[in-house]
């Protein structure tokens, strides 16, 4: 009966000893996958495309006004002979406030002539003093002033030329011009009563 007792204990003894041992193993595992997902979260971090940083600012570009000017424009320039030419004179004071203008034109009388009733006020002063040509010399004099507190100031079309080709060749509206001169082209300054114009911008035709 002992040695039953014997025979038995040792048989269960023997069983627990082979029973194989999970805790190692599943913590092995465990290791393993979580070294597999700090790796994988390493290479996504270290391949992903940097941010871009926000690029700086532009500088605001101030537009700086034009002169005061006085320019010839017309719809083209080239016109053929006995054809009407149609121009505008546009004035631009800067920024600045004027009181009047007076402008001189010098053409070649040989290639253009002044059609009749080819002078014409703008829309930029109230009164025109001076509407005036001599076809002989190739002279335009045109002059406007504007009404009391009604000063001119920024752009605007200061009178309408209508002309006319006589000849072909290349030819010239030019504006008289003399900076600060009061004696030539001139815009008057409502605060100075001085010429601030500045520049101009002539007109080339070609006649065919």
């Amino acid at each position: 009966m002992d040695n039953l007792n014997v025979y038995t204990n040792s048989q269960i003894n023997n069983q627990s000893g082979n029973r194989p041992g999970f805790g190692p193993k599943i913590i092995f595992i465990i290791l393993g996958i979580v070294i597999l997902i700090e790796v994988v979260y390493a290479v996504k971090t270290l391949t992903a495309p940097s941010p871009t940083p926000p690029s700086p600012s532009q500088p605001a570009v101030v537009k700086q006004p034009l002169s005061p000017r006085i320019s010839l424009t017309s719809s083209k320039l080239n016109y053929a002979v006995g054809e009407t030419i149609p121009v505008i004179v546009m004035v631009n004071t800067g920024g600045k406030s004027v009181d009047g203008v007076d402008l001189i034109i010098r053409f070649n009388p040989q290639v253009l002539e002044v059609a009749p009733g080819g002078l014409s006020k703008g829309k930029i002063f109230s009164e025109y003093l001076l509407l005036s040509q001599d076809d002989k010399t190739g002279l335009i004099s045109i002059s406007g002033v504007s009404g009391v507190k009604e000063s001119f100031i920024g752009q605007g079309e200061f009178a309408l030329l209508t002309l006319k080709a006589k000849l072909p060749g290349k030819t010239t509206l030019a504006v008289d011009f003399q900076k600060g001169t009061t004696t030539a082209s001139n815009l008057v300054e409502s605060a100075t009563s001085k010429n601030i114009l500045e520049s101009v911008d002539n007109l080339e035709l070609n006649i065919q």
